[in-house]
């Protein structure tokens, strides 16, 4: 079982997307590259080195899944920045 972790209410986390080539797969949504997008939440890594699993959402606050089988996005395609709000 992989841990989920949702950031908490006073922390804000960004994706900015670095890669957007095209996966092997035909996807059903994409990024954009130099778009930064907020992350809804992420996984810790499967193993060390790896990177984790993204999920990200759109100016209105909705899930972009790239197909129904991949609902999440590489943390290698992102520089992540982290918030801190008072």
């Amino acid at each position: 079982m992989v841990n989920l972790f949702v950031p908490p209410s006073y922390m804000a986390v960004y994706a900015k997307c670095v890669d957007a080539s095209m996966p092997a797969f035909e996807p059903d949504e994409w990024i954009e590259e130099g778009k930064v997008y907020p992350v809804k939440h992420f996984t810790e890594p499967l193993n060390q080195g790896d990177g984790f699993a993204v999920t990200i959402i759109d100016e209105d606050g909705v899930e972009i899944h790239p197909s129904p089988s991949h609902w999440s996005f590489a943390s290698s395609r992102f520089e992540l920045y982290t918030l801190h709000l008072n």
